[in-house]
């Protein structure tokens, strides 16, 4: 696996980052939310249209897959939670998240992407793909082996962020990505996109937190769940 300094330095500042986050946020009226690293753009572009159709501020902590529910267990301070249905579902069993509470559903998909221009011929280079760790949410070499794209080599990171970046440098010639991800850079453009037998989509479903202490976080997730709310998480790669 390809680790950067830059990966380096963001696993060993995120927790605790997020330690005093969940001590400083709790005096606020601001709402928090945690995420999933691949829902970190959508989720922002979406807190920025409420702040702006509200006042109120919503703080959004994208975090590796495999960490939200450890999180949730070590009662960092969580208002909303938006992550992977089988996730949401053992926050339901430890009793953090009243089953009832889960609303809406919405699709990631995996595509292979490449710098603008590049086209179908860069999958035949080199591919960054996520490895199988807590902080993804696929096995990226299996994926691509399976797609047969007669690549030249394979280069396992953390995760799609990891991948975005190597993109981004020339690293890589092409990267299996989330179509959010993509959406998130726009100098990459998607060349092919995995079918749904080889990978299907990400499903994510959102509820609020027993750990919530701020008014309202509810409101912000009915805005998720309207038109508007829809509309601004559609642009940003993900289909309701």
């Amino acid at each position: 696996m390809v680790v950067t300094r830059r990966r380096l330095a963001k696993a060993l500042l995120v927790l605790p980052v997020l330690a005093v986050a969940s001590k400083a946020e709790a005096a606020t009226t601001d709402i928090v939310l945690t995420c999933d690293t691949a829902l970190g753009s959508p989720m922002r572009a979406a807190a920025a249209q409420y702040l702006q159709e509200t006042g109120i501020r919503v703080r959004v902590f994208p975090t590796g897959p495999g960490l939200v529910l450890p999180q949730l267990l070590h009662g960092i301070q969580n208002d909303v939670v938006c992550t992977q249905r089988d996730v949401a579902a053992k926050a339901v069993q430890a009793g953090l998240i009243d089953s009832e509470a889960l609303q809406g559903e919405w699709r990631n998909r995996l595509v292979i992407a490449a710098s603008r221009g590049a086209g179908l011929a860069a999958a035949r280079g080199r591919v960054a793909v996520s490895d199988p760790t807590p902080a993804a949410d696929m096995d990226g070499p299996a994926i691509v082996q399976a797609m047969n794209l007669g690549q030249t080599a394979i280069l396992g990171v953390i995760d799609t962020d990891e991948v975005a970046f190597l993109l981004s440098r020339g690293q890589a010639d092409a990267g299996l990505l989330h179509m959010t991800d993509v959406q998130a850079n726009p100098g990459l453009e998607v060349i092919q996109v995995i079918p749904d037998g080889v990978a299907p989509p990400i499903t994510y479903v959102i509820a609020m937190t027993k750990l919530s202490v701020r008014p309202n976080p509810r409101a912000f997730v009915d805005f998720l769940l309207s038109p508007p709310g829809k509309t601004v998480l559609e642009a940003q790669g993900l289909e309701a």
